[in-house]
């Protein structure tokens, strides 16, 4: 099993690094007063192949969700969140935008998967 969150957060906190995103973090910890932000969370982390009893490589699937005031604002940190996470060897499935019409906030959800061949011990 991998632990991809360390990995996937140090690499989106580049963003809030370089002041393309006001906050980075894990979802459900997001402080709304801070928009824009991209928050973050694994949703699969399972066995992909195995052979001799053990497993060999990891199916990982992460959701990043980008928040913000306006439209133009989301899409253009969404397009730098695929940037980042296709630096980490992630590919991006699933790119949308998310509709609340009770909330005044832009809304955008992407899924990225990879498969990680795990290192012998």
């Amino acid at each position: 099993m991998i632990n991809q969150k360390p990995i996937v957060y140090k690499k989106l906190s580049e963003l809030q690094t370089e002041g393309e995103a006001k906050q980075v973090c894990e979802e459900g910890s997001q402080d709304w007063s801070k928009l824009p932000c991209v928050t973050y969370f694994e949703i699969q982390n399972e066995p992909s192949d195995h052979g001799d009893d053990k497993e060999y490589s990891s199916a990982l699937a992460i959701k990043a969700d980008v928040w913000g005031k306006t439209s133009s604002e989301v899409s253009k940190l969404a397009i730098q969140v695929v940037y980042k996470m296709q630096e980490i060897g992630y590919e991006r499935t699933l790119y949308l935008d998310v509709v609340d019409p009770n909330s005044k906030q832009k809304h955008k959800t992407i899924r990225f998967e990879k498969e990680e061949f795990l290192e012998e011990e």
